[in-house]
């Protein structure tokens, strides 16, 4: 959850703190009073693309610093402390600076955090609700984890699958070209099969060759080294002795200790190396037939690297190549058949994970629709009916980057009507309801302690507005709920109210927030009351909206 948030040169907020409190928070001001840019703070803490216009004109840097608390999953899925800091810093020319409890981190680390504690909902989310590509990522976030794993499972095979097809349509393309270079390429290879190139094999012969031409300085610095440490001057017993005698000291000081255990090491380190350049000076030999083979051996391969214009390294790929081709011009039907097989293989293997992430996908559609129906019926919409719809797979099936479906969300918001598409037949209210229960659900299932809300209730009023007040509050009970609202019945609902203004100070607009007590919410609540000045009656309605909770 979250316990505090500093902001700081960001838009029309100059220097802004706040504590948050568990249960349901309200956030309520006018219009442009500077609620959606507090959100859009709080969003660069989840992951959200910084941008250098956020930051205050006059000033050189925007900071929002959030302290959050952990629950135990999150601590030990996250391996951090319970509680945690999180900064984003961002200066005139876009860049950002992230750290984590104080230490530089990435993006991609502040995002595993952010989404294993919450998830902030904004204005534009719901018209997702309008895109049909998006209902699978709905549907997958019940169980972002399995599904992950399951995706990434499908689209290892759909790799594999676009690569043979890539070959296999550019195979097709060249049978032309290589029927015509049939006598050149039948050249290229006996010429390169005969010189049986190896990888690596010039760098390995050019360190040989010059080992060789050292053999001299090679000979009489090992003889020399061998000579020293085995003469009367070094005393490599000295170093065992020193270890021997603080050895009998070392209960003494552990600082004994350490020094006996370095001269321990030492003494066998310097025993071994003595034995491996005894070793080395007696292998060492001089073999001038096979020196100069190995000379032969470069120029060579220096000859045919300069007459292709490819080091030996591409050679060995280029020669595998042009065997390829050649087999295409003896037996390109054949070939292309032997290409074909893979291809539809790799595509069935690839469709097969598919289809264990489409079984899977299934079983939480279900799920979510028992759940979501549920849901909806406790937010006025007694009558509804939700079904999730896969598309029906084709005999040749795409393989898109998501996965093999296509989903779409059906409803029916009236008894006796039947289901039709959500994006066709849903009001601006009932999307704003539906999509309240997406994400409930979704904060429910995936353990999150925090969710933020920016107008997700508009278009709501009346009886409705009671109930997805009374919804929200529930929900608050285990998950930390922010709020930014112009619903009544859901600022007095809430455990806190905070009001955020803006006015004039110093010569410039800033934007402020305020905790209010029980008198100033009874003002604001009247405030969302009314037209336009409070009237008596709307203070009447919000003292008893506030006695209601």
């Amino acid at each position: 959850m979250l316990k505090h948030l500093d902001v700081k040169n960001f838009a029309l907020i100059d220097d802004l703190e706040i504590d948050f409190h568990d249960g349901l928070t309200a956030l309520t001001g006018e219009t442009g009073s500077g609620k959606s840019i507090l959100l859009e703070s709080l969003s660069l803490l989840f992951g959200k693309r910084s941008d250098a216009e956020y930051i205050r004109h006059g000033a050189s840097k925007a900071l929002v610093t959030g302290n959050f608390i952990l629950n135990d999953e999150q601590q030990k899925s996250l391996d951090l402390p319970r509680e945690i800091t999180l900064s984003r810093e961002i200066d005139a020319t876009g860049r950002h600076l992230i750290k984590i409890n104080h230490e530089t981190s990435t993006l991609q680390r502040l995002k595993q955090i952010a989404n294993k504690i919450g998830l902030i909902h904004g204005q534009n989310d719901t018209h997702m609700l309008m895109d049909k590509a998006s209902y699978v990522d709905f549907v997958d976030q019940l169980d972002k984890s399995r599904t992950q794993n399951l995706l990434n499972n499908y689209l290892l095979k759909r790799s594999t699958y676009h690569e043979l097809n890539k070959h296999y349509e550019s195979l097709k393309s060249k049978k032309k070209e290589t029927l015509e270079r049939v006598d050149f390429l039948t050249y290229q290879v006996k010429e390169l099969d005969a010189l049986s190139l190896k990888t690596n094999e010039l760098e390995e012969l050019q360190e040989q060759v010059s080992k060789l031409k050292n053999f001299d300085r090679i000979q009489q610095a090992l003889k020399e080294t061998v000579e020293l440490l085995n003469g009367p001057s070094f005393a490599l017993d000295n170093l065992y002795d020193g270890f021997k005698n603080l050895q009998k000291i070392s209960s003494f000081d552990k600082s004994y200790e350490v020094e006996a255990k370095v001269l321990e090491d030492s003494y066998y380190n310097l025993e071994d190396s003595i034995k491996n350049i005894e070793n080395l000076f007696k292998s060492l030999d001089f073999d001038e037939e096979s020196f100069n083979l190995k000379q032969q051996r470069i120029f060579e391969l220096n000859k045919i690297e300069t007459k292709y214009g490819k080091s030996i390294n591409d050679l060995v790929i280029y020669l595998a190549q042009i065997k390829e081709e050649l087999a295409l011009s003896t037996d390109y039907d054949g070939y292309l058949k032997d290409q074909e097989i893979k291809l539809k293989k790799a595509y069935e293997d690839a469709l097969k994970e598919g289809l264990v992430l489409r079984k899977y996908r299934m079983e939480l559609a279900k799920k979510l629709e028992k759940e979501l129906t549920e849901s909806l019926h406790q937010l006025d919409l007694t009558k509804a009916k939700f079904e999730i719809q896969f598309e029906t797979l084709k005999d040749n099936q795409a393989l898109e980057e998501n996965g093999i479906d296509s989903l779409e969300f059906m409803i029916s918001l009236n008894e006796g009507e039947p289901l039709k598409p959500l994006a066709k037949v849903a009001s601006g209210g009932e999307k704003a309801r539906f999509m309240f229960s997406l994400k409930s659900i979704f904060a429910r299932n995936s353990k999150l302690s925090m969710l933020v809300f920016d107008e997700i209730d508009i278009g709501i009023s009346g009886k409705t507005a009671s109930k997805v007040a009374t919804k929200m509050k529930e929900l608050s009970k285990d998950i930390q709920t922010l709020t930014i609202t112009h619903l009544p019945q859901v600022a007095a609902k809430a455990d806190h109210h905070y009001a955020i203004y803006k006015e004039k100070k110093d010569g410039r607009i800033q934007t402020f927030i305020d905790i209010l007590d029980k008198e100033k919410r009874i003002l604001a609540i009247a405030s969302m009351l009314s037209d336009e000045s409070i009237s008596p009656f709307a203070i009447e309605q919000a003292k008893a909206l506030l006695n209601q909770n």
